[in-house]
Order: C-alpha cells, then structure tokens, then sequence
C-alpha cells in the first residue's frame, strides 16, 4: 500500500503564516488623544514634583520635616520603652504637623520600625 504525501505550494504556506501572525501580533492601538492625554498627565506629575522639591527647600519647611521626623524617634523610643501614654501623646503631635505637610502638597516621612539588631542565618 503506497500512499502519496503532498507538500503545501509555496502560496498556500505563505498565506496561513500571515493569517496565523496577523491574529497573534494584534494589540490594541492607542489612539492619539490618548497618548496626548497620558503625557499631559505625565507633564502634571513632573510639574507637581518640582513645585514640591521647590517648597521642600524653604528653611520653614526643613524645620517642620525636622519636627515630625524628631516626634517620629521620640515615637518609636516611647514605644519599645513601653511608654503608652507617652507614645499616644507624641502621636497626637504629630498628626497637626504631618496635616500641614499633606496640605503643601509635599509627602510626609514614614515611621520605620527599628531593628531589633542582626538576626541570626540558618
């Protein structure tokens, strides 16, 4: 029993190759008012980055950076020492400050938990 195999023509190959690659390689295309729209959006967010780096500079604005992040210390220390009342109190002083660096449009320093001193590897 012989049985004969054909080979795809050339043409007929060619032509499911570039159906099969036409339907892969479609990604949604982004029209221009959108690519307008997210670069004025990016414009915004340099513009507002700068007048923040520009704020920050100010020696009134370094003394209130320096004043959350001294009560942030105090904080932590008030903390670990097991001080609640103290922790509260400082915490309450903290909150009007950080209020008014939100308002200028600027971010306000994060606590950072202190280490407790190397740890050991297994």
């Amino acid at each position: 029993m012989v049985t004969t195999h054909e080979k795809p023509k050339k043409s007929e190959k060619a032509t499911t190759k570039k159906a099969d690659k036409s339907e892969k390689s479609k990604r949604p295309r982004r029209t221009p008012e959108q690519i307008v729209a997210d670069l004025e959006a990016k414009i915004a967010s340099v513009k507002a980055r700068a007048a923040a780096k520009e704020a920050r500079a100010t020696p009134e604005t370094k003394a209130l950076f320096a004043a959350v992040k001294a009560i942030a210390k105090a904080h932590a220390v008030a903390s670990d020492a097991g001080a609640e009342m103290i922790a509260g109190a400082l915490e309450a002083a903290r909150a009007p400050l950080s209020a008014v660096l939100v308002e200028m449009g600027l971010r306000v320093p994060e606590t950072k938990k202190q280490s407790q001193g190397r740890t050991e590897a297994a």
